[in-house]
């Protein structure tokens, strides 16, 4: 259903603004099904729907072991620090006038994609997987999972992947702190710097 809207309805509807939102929100196509699944088996939806444990630790580069040991908000700090520091000389190369035209749409664009799908991924999916399969193959799983959803978006095979590697840590600090907000939080900034640098465009 999700295809089948971005293919053949949504790619067809103008102005660019409203298919790049229509295309987000087409995210629901994914999401209400599993909430219809939850439902009827009497499952817990998102068992990451609680107040995220800012002091818990996640440790570099294998969330579970690693060289370095942080909390989750230091981690989270760090992340955000880097992704501004790629994106913001980008963002500020498109000059101030850009910024302006497209701010709005990139906040309603931001909400709504990080959103729906970290509901999906990190919410709905990790919450069913981990239960299943233990948490780091849940974390592995969502995260290959949500490089290939990029590819039907029309993304490079390289730009899938360091999806996927970032997926990783999105499903890394939803385990560690026990919350989906840490990583709607990112996920929605990241997407706001990517929209305004220029990577996603009408």
């Amino acid at each position: 259903m999700y295809l089948f809207a971005n293919s053949q309805w949504i790619d067809q509807i103008q102005p660019k603004e409203w298919q790049l939102f229509l295309n987000r929100a087409s995210l629901l196509c994914v999401f209400v099904p599993l909430l219809g699944l939850a439902f009827f088996s009497d499952a817990r939806l998102i068992k990451y729907w609680r107040k995220p444990m800012w002091n818990e630790f996640i440790y570099f580069p294998f969330i579970w072991t690693g060289f370095h040991r942080v909390k989750v908000s230091t981690f989270l700090m760090i992340a955000l620090t880097i992704n501004f520091a790629l994106f913001m000389p980008l963002a500020f190369l498109n000059g101030w006038s850009y910024i302006r035209e497209v701010m709005w749409l990139a906040v309603i664009f931001s909400l709504t994609n990080a959103f729906l799908e970290e509901m999906i991924w990190r919410g709905v999916l990790l919450s069913r997987f981990s239960e299943l399969f233990g948490d780091r193959w849940a974390v592995l799983l969502t995260s290959v999972g949500f490089g290939l959803q990029h590819y039907s978006l029309g993304f490079s095979w390289a730009i899938c992947l360091a999806f996927s590697i970032g997926g990783i840590f999105f499903g890394g600090v939803t385990i560690k702190s026990k919350s989906i907000g840490p990583s709607i939080l990112w996920h929605m900034l990241l997407n706001m710097l990517m929209f305004l640098s220029g990577i996603i465009f009408l």
